[in-house]
């Protein structure tokens, strides 16, 4: 299980949220959410054997309320990949479906995986409304080369530029560490400046420089 990663639970699943009290609204929208048999999303993992953490954005009329949920790891029903880009293009105006059909297109060119996440992926799982005027698009990259790395950073700049909204999210390597896509592509070119990483467990400064070497080691290692 990773971050963005779609996660099922037992529809009678009993869960944990430090941002609600038991039996208010959103602790019941939370309740409801998970019986109706829709996932939560994997959240970066605190270290040991703990409980899982999780999260939820309820809709916008209910505030898009954000829930970190705690619960036991037994629960678990299943887990899926975050949302393809196709899942999601139902929700856009056509033109901005267009972007992102033909980002995706070019995605399965590189073998690069392409995911969705934010309130597009909370609109296309629920059906609910999260997204408003200013709301951008959040995308998950993962690549292994660095044939890939550069294919979608290329891609991902022309479609940001296609794209009235803003185009957001993140790169992320083969270790799990992830970088937001923008950042990095202002440092491609400057091994040793520092990006903003998030890593499985934790989130601090890396180099450009060993994170390009970590998709160097993948392939030494494929």
């Amino acid at each position: 299980m990773r971050r963005h990663d779609l996660v099922y639970l037992d529809r009678d699943a009993v869960f944990a949220t430090p941002c609600a009290e038991t039996g208010d609204s959103f602790w019941l929208a939370a309740r409801d959410w998970i019986a109706a048999g829709r996932p939560l999303v994997a959240a970066r993992q605190p270290a040991g054997d703990g409980p899982l953490l999780l999260g939820l954005s309820l809709p916008l009329n209910q505030q898009r309320k954000r829930l970190t949920i705690n619960v036991d790891r037994r629960a678990v029903a299943g887990i899926d990949a975050p949302l393809a880009i196709a899942r999601c293009c139902s929700r856009l105006p056509a033109a901005e479906a267009d972007v992102l059909r033909r980002l995706a297109e070019r995605a399965a060119a590189c073998s690069a995986g392409l995911g969705v996440f934010g309130s597009l992926a909370w609109e296309a799982l629920s059906g609910e409304d999260y997204r408003h005027a200013e709301s951008d698009i959040d995308l998950i990259c993962d690549v292994a080369t660095l044939a890939q790395l550069d294919a979608m950073l290329a891609a991902l700049q022309l479609a940001a530029g296609e794209l009235r909204c803003r185009l957001d999210g993140e790169l992320r390597f083969p270790d799990g560490d992830a970088v937001a896509w923008q950042e990095f592509a202002t440092q491609r070119e400057n091994p040793a400046a520092l990006v903003l990483v998030k890593g499985l467990h934790e989130v601090g400064l890396r180099t450009v420089h060993t994170l390009l070497a970590s998709l160097n080691e993948a392939c030494c290692h494929a």
